[in-house]
């Protein structure tokens, strides 16, 4: 389960890595080019500490993203207990387990619990939402979440399916609120 963490993480953050990369190489050049050319030590000063300001801000804002992925990680994986999946072109996280999928957005810290009652087919991708689309049904209300009954588009892997059950979605990522939603399953 570890190397699984492991393998997600290297997935999710391969290109922000490679962009902290660039961002050195770019602020090392110009670096280089401020001691050869500029000969003023005040304008040196002043554009040395606004390279090292802004890679230190790249670098923080990119820690606190993987802080973030790891703590939604470590949530969903707890109460899923299944297969995890990081899909790229969606920017989610997504846990699979028999009929049971938890998928999270890391944009956004909405989570949506799906049962799958029965699945219909295999759909196109519409690109017009991240975890669930809702297609035909009703959405309840209860206890603080939303409850939908009918036909959904989900991500399952790498593919868009077409299924009918039962979606709760949770506007916030916490412990608490997913198992409250999972006993309401």
């Amino acid at each position: 389960m570890e190397d699984q963490k492991v393998d997600l993480i290297k997935e999710y953050f391969n290109r922000s890595l490679s962009f902290i990369i660039f961002d050195l190489i770019l602020n090392f050049s110009l670096y280089f080019l401020l001691m050869v050319l500029i000969t003023s030590n005040l304008i040196k000063n002043i554009i040395y500490i606004i390279l090292v300001a802004s890679t230190t801000l790249l670098i923080s804002v990119l820690y606190y993203d993987y802080i973030n992925f790891k703590k939604k990680f470590s949530i969903i994986r707890k109460f899923c207990k299944g297969e995890m999946f990081y899909n790229k072109k969606k920017n989610v996280l997504i846990c699979k387990n028999g009929n049971l999928r938890i998928c999270t957005t890391l944009d956004y810290n909405r989570v949506y619990l799906n049962i799958i009652d029965s699945y219909i087919k295999k759909v196109e991708d519409t690109n017009d939402f991240y975890c669930t689309r809702f297609e035909e049904g009703i959405i309840d209300k209860k206890e603080g979440f939303k409850i939908f009954h009918g036909k959904f588009r989900l991500i399952d892997n790498d593919q868009i399916i077409l299924c009918s059950g039962k979606s709760i979605i949770i506007d916030k990522i916490d412990k608490i609120g997913i198992e409250n939603a999972l006993n309401m399953l």
